[in-house]
């Protein structure tokens, strides 16, 4: 049986991943406590111990605002980290897989296909396309996955993710304003976590491909539907961008599109909507 090392197993797509690869790969386990990507030594160490045949890398600093304040910390876990990680996965001879993301571009256009030209607007997202070059730097066996706005039932370190977000704010009675001027596609870690097992069980060409669910749609457009979905009728207020200043920038569009899937005969990702309803029956059953 193949053996497939999850790093930053604590996390909410770690979490599908473990449970969808289980019956058919054994699962190697490894949080922070376990080794700290940004460190050369105990990644080479822990990696070298268990010998993996597939290294699926998830750890990652992704507090967008905290990355801009703190760049240093955000390179050395989502570049150097990355780095690290498939350098170590050379030395054994495996395959590893990246996890990347929709602000690698600059939302100066509808949708990007992964032959668009990176153009980050932030320090997260500079940093992640820093840890997708070192990736395909040090080890050629490799998958650079990107996507967007996920969304799953295990509630990691980070909190919540924006339909648990939602849902707890519409059932604390809050009034709820969203940005209807920004534009993605909602992804669910599941459905996520069971294409990139297809990718690994056919062996298909190391690339980069873009994984989300299908479709399209705005922030708040997103939350309507969460509350249609939940037969919850909050306050709920579209806003501009410029009505919720940040302290970041973010791309106005960071629909991503996969011809590179198309390539390998791999079928994308369901509808968001579709997505997002089964998702809701697995939370109301928790």
């Amino acid at each position: 049986m193949r053996r497939v090392l999850i790093v930053g197993a604590n996390g909410q797509l770690a979490f599908d991943l473990i449970k969808i690869f289980s019956n058919d790969y054994e699962i190697i386990k490894a949080v922070h406590d376990d080794f700290d990507v940004a460190d050369k030594i105990a990644t080479e160490n822990f990696i070298k111990n268990y010998t993996p045949d597939i290294v699926i890398n998830t750890a990652a600093y992704h507090k967008t605002e905290e990355c801009e304040l703190n760049p240093e910390k955000s390179f050395a876990v989502n570049a150097m980290g990355a780095f690290n990680v498939a350098k170590a996965t050379k030395k054994v001879n495996a395959k590893v897989i990246f996890i990347s993301t929709d602000y690698v571009f600059d939302g100066s256009k509808e949708f990007f296909t992964e032959g668009d030209i990176p153009n980050p607007l932030n320090v997260y997202g500079a940093s992640k396309l820093a840890g997708e070059n070192l990736t395909k730097i040090v080890n050629e066996n490799y998958y650079i996955i990107r996507t967007s706005w996920l969304y799953g039932v295990h509630k990691s370190g980070k909190g919540n993710n924006f339909v648990t977000l939602m849902l707890e704010k519409a059932k604390n009675g809050e009034n709820i304003k969203v940005i209807n001027d920004q534009f993605g596609s909602p992804t669910y870690t599941y459905d996520l976590a069971l294409k990139i097992k297809e990718l690994i069980d056919k062996n298909i060409s190391s690339g980069i491909y873009h994984i989300t669910n299908s479709g399209s749609c705005s922030w708040y457009e997103f939350a309507r539907k969460i509350f249609e979905l939940s037969n919850l009728k909050p306050n709920l207020e579209r806003i501009k961008s410029e009505d919720n200043p940040s302290k970041i920038k973010r791309p106005k569009y960071s629909v991503l599109v996969s011809e590179n899937l198309k390539k390998q005969r791999i079928e994308n990702l369901r509808p968001w909507q579709e997505a997002l309803s089964d998702f809701m029956l697995e939370y109301n059953r928790k």
